[in-house]
């Protein structure tokens, strides 16, 4: 069975390793150049440093010493990816066996694991990968060993240890993965386990546990807080709000795990035509929204009554999972706490047990459905081929903007292979990306392409000092500027009036003024010329 995962995965992500970075991949990397080069040690790099409300120090480690073996060499990011998600879809299978009974249905979650679009994000996105998808792992783990621990007639207290050694590992890389505290006693109830000497031996070392974590986030929050400011935008809603929260992401969740956003956009889109044709030149906005609340709701409601229907512990114990694993976004500041549309990487985790609900209820449904188990079979078949194909078709949308990104890099890269001392990149764009304003041309990237060119260049061996990495320099994605420091200067700008400030400001010769145009029609860059005369 193991075998047909590794096929499977391969017919489906070989084409991941040959994306590109996409976004905060640079960010990431921008900073861990900067810990290299400013020095730091180790209690600052991994835990005190830029960390604000996170503490995931497990996740930097791993994070930071791939990027000291990758470098930019993307294939291998993406490699790895796969790797970890293989794994998981396997602990998926091996934990599903063990709450099922049967192979055959522990092989059908694992499958619906490894194959669903729906959280792909949290393994295929490389920013996310480490923190999302190894944290997912070790919960697998802890709860494969729990599950032992509550199954076996004899108690194994190693089983115990080892899943709260699991679990702890969980949420130093993430998290999201905090409610577990609500969800091993709940785990426990459900099976409504009597064994009186287990209960105390759990007591002993859960709630410790417990404790210890609160502790540490406690110490760590004073630490990084010393000398900080909260970050703008992260205000805390109401009480009113939590309360509502409690109540309606869990049903996000459910439904979300279940349906491609795809096909929440469209039944909400058709609902708010259907019932609010006044609003139609609203749409998006409204669909997206309020319409998607409604579909995500009803659809919800309709999983839970086949639930009831066809109950079981197992099936009890997939919803209460799948509504816990919101608790995270409940408690998020700002406005990212009033997403209607969940995004995928945050349902990685979530997908554990959506996939082991899908399986012990479409079981139920075959059993039942006496004769029409082939519609069914089709149907099965025919959605997870959806989900493979929605795969394959966001990886090659990444492929090819990846090798426009890279063709832009490596064409500059050839013109200018060495830099001056002190060097500004001016580059003009004919279009908008991303939404931005009329006003923001830009070049097809996510970030800042002054940090990007930073990074970039730094690792083909420009050796740029840590204080251009320091304070997100030119990674917002809209910036210009320019900053002299340690015996070099290093600038980015879009508008040519920027620009020249810039060079009479800093006295910069106007040789060193590297000038490009990219022409988005063609999703080429060239080098341009500008008049020296404008400078003087």
């Amino acid at each position: 069975m193991i075998f047909l995962y590794l096929i499977a995965a391969i017919i489906i992500f070989w084409k991941l390793p040959f994306t590109f970075f996409q976004q905060d991949e640079w960010l990431i990397m921008g900073t861990y150049l900067h810990l290299d080069k400013a020095g730091l040690d180790w209690l600052h790099r991994f835990i005190i440093y830029k960390q604000f409300t996170h503490m995931v120090p497990f996740t930097h480690f791993v994070s930071y010493t791939q990027f000291e073996l990758f470098r930019t060499n993307f294939f291998l990011y993406g490699l790895t990816a796969i790797t970890i998600h293989l794994i998981n879809t396997i602990l998926v299978y091996y934990l599903s066996s063990l709450l099922l009974k049967k192979r055959v249905l522990g092989f059908l979650a694992g499958f619906l694991f490894l194959t669903t679009s729906i959280s792909h994000q949290g393994f295929t996105w490389i920013a996310t990968t480490i923190g999302t998808s190894l944290s997912a792992l070790f919960l697998i783990l802890s709860l494969i060993f729990f599950t032992k621990y509550l199954f076996q007639i004899t108690s194994q207290i190693r089983h115990l240890i080892l899943s709260m050694i699991f679990f702890f590992s969980s949420l130093l890389f993430k998290e999201t993965s905090i409610f577990g505290f609500l969800l091993y006693p709940a785990f426990w109830l459900i099976y409504k386990r009597k064994d009186d000497a287990k209960a105390k031996m759990m007591s002993i070392i859960f709630f410790p546990l417990g404790f210890l974590y609160v502790s540490i986030r406690i110490v760590n929050f004073f630490i990084i807080s010393n000398g900080n400011n909260t970050e703008a935008g992260f205000v805390q809603p109401g009480l009113d709000v939590y309360v509502f929260r409690i109540f309606t992401l869990p049903l996000k969740f459910i439904s979300q795990g279940i349906l491609p956003q795809e096909f929440i956009i469209n039944f909400a889109t058709s609902l708010t035509k259907l019932s609010y044709p006044q609003l139609e030149a609203l749409n998006p906005f409204v669909a997206q929204s309020v319409g998607a609340d409604i579909i995500s709701n009803l659809f919800s409601v309709l999983v839970i009554v086949i639930s009831i229907i066809f109950y079981s512990k197992t099936i009890l114990l997939s919803l209460v999972f799948i509504s816990l694993s919101s608790l995270p976004l409940i408690f998020v500041p700002g406005k990212a706490g009033y997403n209607s549309l969940i995004d995928g990487r945050h349902l990685y985790i979530t997908e554990i047990f959506t996939s082991i609900l899908l399986t012990v209820l479409i079981y139920a449904i075959y059993l039942r459905l006496a004769g029409k188990k082939l519609a069914l079979s089709v149907v099965a078949v025919s959605l997870i081929l959806f989900h493979v194909g929605k795969i394959r078709s966001d990886i090659d949308q990444q492929v090819s903007i990846g090798l426009m990104r890279k063709a832009i890099l490596h064409t500059i890269t050839r013109i200018y292979p060495k830099l001056p001392q002190r060097v500004i990149f001016y580059i003009e764009s004919d279009r908008v990306f991303y939404g931005l304003a009329a006003e923001d041309n830009i070049l097809p990237f996510q970030s800042g392409f002054g940090q990007t060119l930073l990074v970039w260049y730094n690792e083909l061996g420009e050796e740029f000092p840590a204080c251009f990495f320091e304070d997100q320099f030119l990674y917002v994605q809209v910036s210009e500027g320019y900053r002299d420091c340690d015996g070099r200067g290093f600038g980015y700008f879009r508008k040519i009036d920027n620009l020249k400030k810039a060079v009479i400001e800093h006295d910069i010769p106007f040789e060193n003024i590297f000038a490009f145009r990219y022409t988005s029609s063609t999703s080429s860059i060239y080098p341009m010329q500008l008049n020296k005369s404008d400078f003087d």
